[in-house]
């Protein structure tokens, strides 16, 4: 059964069904719907909550309060199951002011089985179940009211078989000896840093090891600026400033305004306010001794094949651990510990055994040869 929760009331009437979950240590199949179009934060539209045989569509939008959402999600006796999770706790996070903790991720679970790390919850839905879904909503939008039927139906279905799914997940994985490689890997969804971003780090999102050091800290100012505009304002960072223009401010450093209006880097409603202020931020750029990005030179030929080599190692070892191998490494993470020989990511955890110890000893075997 579905239910349109729309009133402040309907959600307080939630609240004995919530304790109840706490009680009995259950669990709560979780989804949400958002638009980020238009804003630097994703605005949060719908939450939908699947408990038993029931499905409840709550109107954020329509309610005031929602810290019962809030003590719910941050219940630590009560388990969140959710496919695909990161964007849904993000939202969560930003708009809640809670954590969602702890959780079950359906997708992720997916892929240490052995299926696609990038799996859709209809996919897994008919792979698993033998259920196939109406076609997706996705593109709806999701602030217009009323929501329709047809609205509402597709976003019960996203928690209709968040239950069962975690059911088969969970016990595939006790069963396969994969339970304590999810839990760790799972930890690393509860990173406030992952949805919360300080402009002062924003520069580390980018890549700049091609640039000069001096193009460098003028990159990192100029990166730090852009996200304390879109946050203040409440827009996409692109708004601000594209990623290809914030090259060009820092590969060119211009600290002449009519310099930047000629580059054309602003759109014109803005730039005559814009580029003033980035003349004066290029101008002031503190450079310091230390590279913020170290340059990479290029592999060579011997090199690349060595890597595409361990590439297929891994594919391998992914093949005979049934894991899915975008899980346990990327090509660059192949190429950093090739040319470190060390990985934070390969050589901790659940990886190292797995697949960081045998891909140093395939390197040292090369290396012999």
């Amino acid at each position: 059964m579905n239910y349109l929760i729309e009133e402040q009331s309907q959600l307080t009437d939630l609240k004995p069904l919530f304790t109840q979950l706490h009680e009995q240590s259950s669990h709560v199949a979780v989804d949400t719907e958002f638009l980020r179009e238009k804003t630097y934060n994703a605005k949060l539209c719908l939450v939908q909550l699947g408990i038993g045989e029931h499905q409840y569509c709550i109107d954020v939008i329509a309610i005031e309060d929602l810290s019962l959402l809030a003590d719910l999600f941050s219940d630590q006796k009560v388990l969140k199951l959710f496919h695909a999770a990161r964007q849904d706790m993000e939202v969560l996070y930003q708009t809640l002011g809670v954590m969602p903790k702890p959780i079950f991720d359906t997708q992720l679970a997916a892929a240490f089985n052995g299926l696609d790390m990038q799996i859709g919850y209809s996919a897994l839905v008919l792979h698993r179940l033998d259920i196939e879904l109406p076609k997706s909503q996705a593109r709806t939008d999701w602030t217009r009211r009323p929501l329709s039927a047809v609205q509402l139906a597709y976003a019960a279905d996203d928690v209709a078989h968040l239950t069962a799914l975690y059911e088969i997940s969970h016990g595939e994985l006790e069963n396969q000896g994969k339970l304590a490689w999810y839990e760790q890997e799972i930890e690393d969804y509860y990173e406030v840093d992952r949805y919360v971003i300080d402009p002062a780090m924003a520069y580390k999102r980018l890549g700049g090891g091609g640039l000069k050091v001096a193009q460098q800290y003028t990159l990192k100012a100029l990166a730090e600026w852009r996200e304390s505009m879109a946050q203040q304002r409440d827009i996409p960072r692109t708004w601000v400033l594209r990623d290809d223009k914030l090259f060009d401010l820092a590969a060119q450093r211009p600290t002449d305004q009519a310099e930047i209006l000629r580059m054309g880097v602003f759109g014109k409603k803005s730039s005559h306010r814009m580029a003033p202020v980035a003349a004066k931020l290029i101008s002031e750029v503190e450079v310091g001794e230390q590279r913020l990005w170290d340059k990479v030179e290029p592999l060579d030929k011997k090199d690349k094949a060595v890597c595409s080599a361990m590439m297929k190692e891994l594919a391998k070892l992914a093949q005979q651990h049934e894991v899915a191998q975008g899980l346990l490494a990327t090509r660059r993470d192949m190429e950093s510990l090739y040319r470190h020989g060390q990985s934070e990511k390969l050589l901790n955890g659940w990886r190292e055994d797995l697949v960081g110890q045998p891909l140093l000893r395939y390197i040292e075997s090369k290396a012999k040869e």
